[in-house]
């Protein structure tokens, strides 16, 4: 398939994806068309825009080409269906943003797949530094009624409001909050939250991080992000200090000071961090938290004697110690 064939089978397909979703043309007698193209395009050398497919998922995870294909499967039987393709082949085509709005203004049947696509497009700006331009894509943000009308634009500003979170910039992060209308979005504006912390802590460290937590629209619960930022870089024995220079943030009551000092410790060994071999202090405390604690599904002691097992794998004893300790079968098995 030469270059320019190649971009009109794409443009072809992309054509008869929303006539699908216009419900102008039987389903059962394009799909196949459209699939055949798309493996087609899949086996050709990638020419895409190379940022990642769809919007952000967790933290700044969005899915590459190769992963995002694994979705399509023999047949195009829904509207999600038919916008992983359209997706796909955007990408595979090197649609820039302008050309996919264009293209996916004619979508006259399913207002709810267009605002995917727009997010999947501004989503690309924000990869590409461009803010300017990723608000200038909200306003094409399609209405949509479900138990009430909404613009959906907010849509847009939560993607920028992860991307400044990204940054660890606070002042553009607070600037699009509003926006962002956290009291409805309050699952995906409280992940930005975290991300904002942890992500500032990493640059300004402990101290500056404190301050920010101190903000009106974060609190107190944040300064945990902070120092899990810390522990997930090995940061053993920093936390150590800041525990002694900040006692109010040990919280003995969910045992945040052991809890953290435990992923810190286990991160180092993991990461090859210098570290003092604190393994049986760290058991010790472990072994006598309060068990009605929680580490999500499971009891808190028994997560924490896994992670310290886990960090710990050069040395079976400590192994074997630390799955004796672990009251849960399951969680057991997860270490050898």
């Amino acid at each position: 398939m030469e270059t320019t064939s190649k971009s009109q089978k794409a443009h072809d397909a992309i054509v008869l994806c929303i006539k699908a979703l216009n419900s102008e043309a039987h389903v059962q007698d394009i799909d196949k068309k459209v699939l055949e193209t798309v493996h087609e395009l899949m086996k050709l050398p990638y020419e895409g825009r190379g940022l990642g497919i769809g919007a952000f998922g967790y933290k700044d995870y969005r899915s590459n080409w190769e992963d995002f294909s694994k979705r399509i499967g023999t047949s195009i039987t829904d509207p999600l269906s038919w916008l992983n393709v359209m997706l796909l082949l955007y990408d595979l085509s090197n649609f820039d943003e302008q050309e996919m709005l264009e293209s996916a203004q004619r979508i006259t049947g399913d207002d709810i797949i267009f605002n995917h696509i727009l997010k999947h497009i501004i989503t690309n700006c924000v990869k590409l530094d461009n803010i300017k331009a990723a608000e200038q894509f909200i306003p094409h943000f399609r209405k949509t009624r479900i138990f009430k009308e909404e613009d959906n634009f907010d849509r847009g500003y939560l993607i920028i409001l992860k991307y400044y979170a990204l940054q660890g910039d606070p002042d553009n992060f607070f600037g699009y909050f509003k926006q962002s209308r956290p009291a409805i979005n309050k699952s995906e504006v409280n992940e930005a939250k975290e991300i904002l912390v942890e992500r500032y802590t990493i640059k300004n460290g402990i101290e500056a991080a404190l301050s920010l937590c101190a903000h009106k629209n974060l609190g107190e619960k944040y300064c945990f992000n902070a120092l899990q930022a810390i522990a997930d870089s090995g940061g053993y024995t920093e936390l150590k200090g800041i525990f002694d220079k900040f006692p109010g943030l040990k919280q003995p009551e969910t045992e945040t000071e052991l809890r953290i000092l435990t992923q810190a410790w286990s991160k180092a060994k993991q990461q090859h961090v210098p570290v003092d071999d604190d393994y049986d202090s760290l058991f010790e405390r472990i072994k006598n938290i309060d068990k009605k604690l929680r580490w999500g599904d499971f009891r808190l002691q028994d997560g924490l004697f896994l992670d310290l097992g886990m960090a710990s794998n050069d040395n079976p004893v400590r192994v074997k110690q630390c799955k004796k300790a672990i009251k849960n079968a399951s969680l057991k098995k997860e270490l050898a």
